[in-house]
C-alpha cells in the first residue's frame, strides 16, 4: 500500500504516537475535571501537559489559551462565531477550505455580515489591502492551500491586520507540522488546526490558539467540571470553549505527535517533504497529457483532460495507491485554480512517503492512461 492522502489524515502514525494513546487507554483515561479520584487528576495533568506542549510548539502566549475541539473545522467555527459577532465585512482568501467558507456564509446569511475574496495571486498584501472597507473587521485566512500547497504567509497577514486594526483568525490545517509558526512573532487572534494531519495524531482532537481576545459568544454550551450554578459557560479560557467531555486518547495522541517532530526537527521535515515534492513534479510531468496544477510543500495537484479523476483514483486503488480526488472540499480554490468544473487528483506527502513511491505512482498512471 502506498499512502499518498495525508492532507486528508496522515499515515502511517509514528510508534510513539500509538504507544502514548494506548498507554492512555490502558492506565487513566479518566473524565479531566470531573472528579477528584486520582485516575482524573492524572487525566487532568497529561491533558494540561498537551496544552504546553501546543502553546511552546507554537510560541504562543499561555497554554490556557490552548483550547482543545473535535477537529479544526470545529475550532474555526469557534473562532470564527464566537469572535466576529457584530455586523461588519470580513475578508477571506481565494484559497480556503468549506470549513471557513461555510461559517463566514452562514454568517453571511443569518447575521447579515458581508465578505469579499482576496486573490493569493501576485502581491498578496496588496490584493489585501485593495480589499479592506471602513466596515472590515476581520481577515480569515488558510495559511496553505490544501489543493495546490500554496501558502500565505502569516507574517504578511499578521503585519496587515495589526496595522489596520483587524481581527486575525488563520487555518493552518495543512501547514501546522510542516514548517515552523511563531505566533509570538507573528501574532493572531485564533489560530486553528487539527491534530490528526501534520501532526501525527489520531481523528478526534484539535485546537485553537487565542490572541488577547476572548470570545464574546459560545458555540456548543455544557458541562466545563467548574462554575455549575453558573447558567452560562464560565467566562475563562479553555473551560469557555471546552463543553463536554474532552478527547483525552486524542489530544494525548496529538502532544505525542508534536514531541515526535520536535525530535526530528520541523528543519528535517521541511526539507524532507521539498525533496519529495520536487521528485514526485518531476516524475509526474513526464506523463504525457498530464495538466499540473499545483506543486508546493508536499501537495502535487493535475488532471487528464480526457479522463475522469474519478475513474483514475478508483484504478489507482486496484494498484494500492491512496489518492484524493473531486473538489477538495475547497470550491473556492477550484474556481481560482480553473480546476472548479473538472475537479483534480491530488498526492500529499508525509516523511513515511519514499522516492520510489513516485515510481510505482507513473508506472501505474501509465498503466491506467495507455
Amino acid at each position: 500500500m502506498i499512502y499518498l492522502d495525508n492532507a486528508a489524515t496522515s499515515f502511517p502514525k509514528p510508534r510513539s504516537v500509538i504507544e502514548e494513546t494506548e498507554i492512555c487507554i490502558k492506565k487513566y483515561c479518566a473524565n479531566s475535571g470531573r472528579s477528584s479520584h486520582s485516575l482524573a487528576i492524572r487525566t487532568s495533568e497529561e491533558i494540561y501537559r498537551a496544552r504546553e506542549c501546543v502553546s511552546d510548539f507554537l510560541s504562543a502566549n499561555s497554554p490556557e489559551n490552548v483550547c482543545f475541539t473535535a477537529n479544526a473545522t470545529y475550532a474555526l467555527n469557534f473562532a470564527i462565531k464566537g469572535l466576529i459577532t457584530k455586523k461588519c465585512h470580513v475578508l477571506i482568501s481565494d484559497l480556503e477550505h468549506n470549513s471557513v467558507l461555510r461559517p463566514i456564509h452562514k454568517l453571511h446569511k443569518t447575521k447579515g455580515i458581508d465578505y469579499s475574496v482576496f486573490s493569493t495571486s501576485g502581491d498578496i498584501a496588496e490584493n489585501i489591502k485593495k480589499c479592506i472597507k471602513p466596515t472590515t473587521k476581520a481577515i480569515v485566512s488558510t495559511l496553505m492551500s490544501n489543493v495546490s500547497g500554496k501558502e500565505i504567509p502569516l507574517e504578511i497577514l499578521s503585519k496587515i491586520a495589526k496595522k489596520h486594526n483587524l481581527l486575525l483568525i488563520v487555518d493552518a490545517s495543512q501547514l501546522i507540522g510542516h514548517k515552523k509558526i511563531n505566533l509570538s512573532k507573528n501574532p493572531c487572534d485564533a489560530l486553528c488546526a487539527p491534530g490528526h494531519k501534520g501532526l501525527f495524531g489520531i481523528q478526534g482532537a484539535g485546537f485553537l490558539v487565542f490572541g488577547k481576545e476572548i470570545p464574546t459568544q459560545t458555540v456548543i454550551e455544557g458541562g466545563s467540571g467548574n462554575e455549575s450554578k453558573n447558567p452560562g459557560m464560565p467566562k475563562n479560557l479553555p473551560e469557555r470553549m471546552e463543553a463536554g467531555t474532552l478527547p483525552t486518547p486524542s489530544i494525548v495522541a496529538l502532544r505525542a505527535g508534536i514531541e515526535y517532530i520536535n525530535k526530528l526537527g520541523l528543519h528535517y521535515i521541511e526539507e524532507k517533504n521539498k525533496m519529495l515534492t520536487d521528485i514526485f513534479h518531476e516524475s509526474l510531468k513526464q506523463i504525457d497529457g498530464i495538466e499540473l496544477f499545483g506543486s508546493e510543500n508536499g501537495i502535487i495537484s493535475f488532471r487528464f483532460r480526457d479522463k475522469e479523476s474519478s475513474e483514475i483514483a478508483s484504478e489507482l486503488d486496484r494498484f494500492g495507491i491512496c489518492i484524493r480526488e473531486g473538489l477538495h472540499c475547497s470550491p473556492l480554490a477550484h474556481r481560482t485554480l480553473g480546476s472548479y468544473n473538472t475537479g483534480l487528483i491530488r498526492v500529499s506527502l508525509s516523511i513515511f512517503n519514499k522516492e520510489s513511491d513516485a515510481e510505482h505512482l507513473v508506472k501505474a498512471l501509465r498503466e491506467i492512461l495507455f
